[in-house]
């Protein structure tokens, strides 16, 4: 009863997160000239701050879908398939992404925060690829037990 309702849970939140990924994605330009109102020194920089907004804003939206993609995966069938393993590669790189979006972002406006975005991103991505290796070799385990059965 209780893994039924955490399921339910972690899939209403990711599917509220997408949605709200995405009316904040498209939210993002009218929110920084908002506060550009507000902060006079946006002005200066505001489009180089929506398309850092708007980059990590949609890559942030597709490690959710492919995390959506692996939770079916978890709960329907499998989890340890090639297809999974493909997922967590796609995640890593997508988080590099991130992180090299935010690198970029350092050049006209550093601030403490984006470098723990990069420094969270990048663990982010180095993980995914570690536990990439380790659903590729459950995997291997599986085939290799599956023909010997």
């Amino acid at each position: 009863m209780e893994n039924k309702f955490l399921h339910h849970f972690t899939k209403a939140l990711i599917e509220f997160m997408i949605i709200s990924g995405i009316l904040v994605c498209a939210f993002v330009p009218f929110l920084v000239f908002k506060a550009a109102a507000y902060y006079p020194f946006i002005n200066s920089i505001a489009l180089q701050i929506i398309a850092v907004l708007i980059v990590s804003g949609i890559t942030s939206l597709y490690i959710l879908w492919e995390i959506r993609r692996i939770f079916k995966t978890i709960v329907n069938t499998n989890p340890f398939t090639i297809e999974n393993v493909s997922v967590l590669r796609r995640i890593a790189l997508a988080s590099f992404v991130i992180a090299v979006t935010y690198i970029a972002k350092c050049i006209f406006w550093f601030t403490l925060a984006t470098a723990i975005i990069i420094i969270i991103f990048a663990i982010a991505g180095l993980f995914c690829l570690v536990l990439a290796d380790v659903f590729k070799q459950a995997v291997l385990y599986k085939e290799e037990n599956d023909l010997t059965v």
